[in-house]
């Protein structure tokens, strides 16, 4: 089945749409800034609402998507479906090939969040890719049809503390 990226993703004026779901795109000034500011002022709650809102958006919008595709329907296709939104939504690349319902580990070579950080702040001393992990976390519950939250990533590497890739384990909660 072939998608049409330029229908599906659509700019409306000054709004950018996703299969008909408006998203948010800034540039990673905007992105590391407000991190930096939530993991600042929250500490650990900053970080975690910034994971559960990629978790939110990434299972709202894949949901939303694979409505419009019914055709989509093996977990092959919507892995392939979720690498390929997560990259053509400028987001980096994400390796699904070590993952199954009861979880494994995702890999990532590139990141937009890596790249901001590193330009902006340099080298973290723990990982950072908060965004990254809910956004697998939301998308796995997808497709593989559980519920929100049922799904824990933790980073084990990570590419802002100068890792050579990021690497996510993925677990039931």
């Amino acid at each position: 089945m072939t998608i049409n990226w330029p229908e599906k993703f659509a700019r409306k004026g000054h709004e950018i749409f996703l299969s008909g779901l408006p998203i948010a795109l800034h540039c990673h000034h905007y992105n590391m800034n407000l991190q930096k500011t939530l993991e600042s002022s929250l500490g650990n709650d900053g970080s975690l609402l910034i994971y559960q809102a990629a978790e939110e958006s990434s299972y709202d919008g894949l949901t939303s998507f694979l409505e419009h595709f019914p055709k989509i329907n093996t977990v092959k296709s919507k892995l392939e479906l979720a690498s390929t939104s997560y990259q053509y939504c400028g987001l980096g690349i994400i390796n699904f090939s070590q993952i199954g319902p009861i979880g494994g580990r995702i890999v990532s070579p590139h990141s937009h969040h890596v790249t901001g950080w590193l330009a902006k702040f340099g080298k973290r001393e723990n990982p950072g890719c908060f965004f990254s992990r809910g956004w697998i976390a939301g998308a796995l519950a997808v497709i593989y049809e559980k519920p929100l939250g049922y799904y824990r990533v933790e980073e084990l590497e990570c590419k802002m503390a100068l890792a050579r890739e990021c690497i996510f384990e993925v677990t039931k909660t």
